[in-house]
């Protein structure tokens, strides 16, 4: 299982981690999931900055709050402070809290990295497609 990962923002450092519950409820709480939100947040930077993320702030609200829910806080808890954290940070630091909450969900898991795999116990086989040559007696 995931770790949470402690994250020093302007609210201070809070342990933060989107499990598949929190996702799940993200989900929910964006017009096209969790994925389009990345890629939404991503967009702030070919706009100048990432303030200027072409996201809702509920969205950001939300993302903040199950991140700290699924980090152990308690959910009355969570709403507060990240309600304080739109009140006293700037949105790029929200934007960017939420761009790696978001990322470290959807990247792989640790058991299930890609690349090649060695077969154990195969010999290999010539890159000739051909049968090998076979000798003829006179």
């Amino acid at each position: 299982m995931a770790e949470p990962k402690v994250i020093n923002w302007g609210c201070g450092e809070h342990p933060f981690l989107l499990r598949i519950g929190e996702c799940e409820a993200l989900d929910d709480l964006t017009p096209a999931g969790i994925a389009d939100f990345r890629y939404r947040l991503a967009q702030g930077v070919e706009r100048g900055a990432l303030a200027h993320a072409p996201v809702k702030t509920r969205e950001v609200i939300n993302c903040i709050r199950l991140g700290l829910i699924g980090g152990g806080m308690d959910a009355e808890e969570a709403r507060k402070l990240a309600l304080r954290g739109h009140d006293e940070c700037s949105r790029d630091q929200l934007n960017m809290v939420c761009y790696g909450l978001l990322t470290a969900a959807l990247a792989g898991k640790d058991h299930d990295k890609p690349g090649k795999r060695a077969a154990a116990g195969r010999k290999r086989r010539s890159a000739s497609a051909s049968p090998p040559a076979m000798e003829t007696g006179p």
